[in-house]
């Protein structure tokens, strides 16, 4: 399977109520804001998820107390997406479960491990960090 991820962001945590209601891949980080540049400087990306609605999921989201507790004095929560409206949930799943094998976030505790599917290749555009490649190949080995 290949796929392509046109992924938007970032967002800081206080803008998460105007995210869509739409299906998607999520990515959570903690990071600084830097207002006179108007510039976010992400220092660890902490969780990836899925979910059929990113408004619902990061308004009401249960690892939430855990994203906030990884946060330093000056650092906040800042979030990205990818819209997957015309995917699958079986596909979705497939590419969180890639994406979270090969990038290991720490807050992620399913997918670390072990790695069931067929050759996934997902080409990542738009806003990703280099906590995020433009290509990810799973299994890697």
């Amino acid at each position: 399977m290949e796929i392509q991820l046109d992924v938007q962001g970032y967002y800081r945590d206080q803008s998460r109520k105007g995210f869509p209601h739409s299906a998607g891949i999520y990515f959570v980080y903690r990071g600084v804001f830097v207002p006179h540049l108007k510039t976010v400087t992400l220092r660890e990306l902490l969780y990836i998820g899925e979910t059929e609605d990113l408004y619902q999921r990061h308004n009401e989201h249960d690892k939430r107390d855990k994203f906030i507790m990884k946060l330093q004095e000056d650092e906040e929560l800042f979030y990205s997406f990818a819209l997957t409206g015309n995917i699958s949930k079986k596909q979705r799943l497939r590419i969180e479960s890639t994406l979270i094998y090969e990038l290991r976030p720490q807050l992620n505790t399913q997918n670390i491990e072990t790695y069931n599917y067929d050759k996934t290749i997902i080409n990542v555009l738009g806003d990703r960090h280099a906590y995020v490649p433009s290509q990810i190949i799973a299994p890697s080995y």
